[in-house]
């Protein structure tokens, strides 16, 4: 057996004062390149204050945003000088925006007043002016919607532009679809194949102008979300070559199952029994689109302030989609003061008082008689108060 003999390492202890005397060492020898970095940071963070001072001086006095959105603006987007963004609102004001509509531009989509005006804003607004569209049109479109001045112009705005030419008539309603469909990015992804599944059933060209006016958001649904909304309307026993189709189409997919129940609830609630349910729906989808609230508001005037029948809103279920101060109100005023004085002596549906275009309804009703009663037109515009009459709802 052999023993190992190891030697203990031996270490050799530096006094305290020599560690004090490294540490004074290493700091003087450190102290410039601390310095140099404490100062480019101070630096920096000046730059970065005074850049979002600027930004937040430029959003209000130069865009009318309140300085709460300003300052919260300025975390999207930040520049030194005004060069760039005057040269934006310069092109904009020149196009026929207003204070209002650069506004609401900027609050949307801030970083446009950094783009590039005359390599990418100006051949787009070229463009719109190319087609007729421009001036109050342009700034409202562009102010409602400004992602589109994001978008490509070969790729996208000229392509979507002839694309909505060919499903509706003329550029005013392009230009309303255009304040709102956001969607009009990815056309031939999602809306073409949509459209195509749609003609495929029967649904006809005029309801697809309706559809593209109305509600543009509808077809650029999932193919599964919409192919799935297709077969349950059917089901409900709507032809797809008509109007009506679309209608419940659109109510369909713009509500969850949840929300459907909410709604029949609500009918229920006021007296609809399931055969008026389906007489309302069939006639005027829109029906269960409307908010709760709506629903409310005017079936209580109708039940309780006129004394008519639940049945009798569900034959007339776009009753429900009137404005209750513009044309509900006024209209049953004259309806009611004629009735109670046995003025009209023909019984008349909730339809004929409602549903006609205000001239109609002037003819038939104000003109007719206004020489028996020569203060109707001041109870249809309510200067004359009916409980004044003593006559009330």
């Amino acid at each position: 057996m052999f023993r190992l003999c190891c030697k203990r390492p031996q270490f050799q202890l530096v006094p305290n004062w020599a560690y004090s005397s490294i540490h004074l060492s290493f700091v003087l020898q450190n102290t410039s390149l601390f310095s140099k970095s404490f100062s480019s940071v101070e630096v920096v963070a000046h730059d970065r204050e005074k850049q979002h001072s600027f930004t937040v001086s430029y959003f209000i006095n130069s865009c009318g945003l309140s300085p709460e959105i300003a300052a919260s603006l300025s975390k999207k987007v930040a520049f030194e000088t005004s060069e760039k963004p005057d040269s934006v609102l310069g092109l904009l004001r020149k196009n026929g925006f207003s204070e209002a509509h650069i506004s609401k531009l900027v609050k949307k989509k801030p970083k446009l007043l950094l783009g590039r005006v005359e390599k990418t804003l100006l051949p787009k607004l070229e463009f719109f002016h190319s087609v007729g569209i421009s001036g109050i049109d342009l700034a409202n479109v562009l102010s409602s919607n400004p992602g589109i001045l994001c978008q490509s112009l070969e790729k996208e705005i000229i392509p979507n532009y002839y694309f909505l030419k060919s499903l509706v008539s003329n550029n005013e309603k392009i230009v309303n679809v255009w304040k709102r469909a956001t969607f009009l990015h990815d056309v031939q992804k999602n809306v073409v194949p949509n459209i195509s599944a749609l003609k495929g059933i029967g649904v006809t060209h005029s309801s697809f102008s309706t559809l593209v006016a109305s509600n543009p958001g509808v077809l650029c649904e999932s193919s599964e979300k919409l192919d799935e909304s297709v077969k349950r309307v059917i089901e409900m026993g709507f032809n797809p070559s008509t109007s009506a189709f679309v209608n419940a189409l659109v109510a369909v997919m713009a509500m969850t199952d949840n929300s459907w129940e909410q709604k029949l609830k609500v009918y229920r609630s006021w007296g609809w029994s399931e055969n008026d349910f389906w007489l309302a729906f069939r006639s005027y989808p829109t029906c269960m689109i409307l908010s709760v609230e709506n629903i409310n508001t005017k079936m209580d005037f109708y039940l309780n302030k006129m004394g008519w029948q639940p049945s009798a809103i569900a034959r007339t279920p776009s009753a429900l989609a009137f404005s209750l101060e513009k044309r509900i109100i006024p209209r049953c005023r004259v309806f009611r003061f004629l009735s109670l004085k046995d003025l009209i002596k023909k019984k008349i549906s909730l339809s004929y008082v409602l549903n006609f275009s205000e001239k109609v309804f002037a003819d038939n009703f104000l003109s007719n008689y206004q020489e028996q009663v020569p203060q109707l037109f001041d109870i249809y515009q309510g200067k004359v108060d009916l409980s004044e009459l003593g006559i009330g709802f």
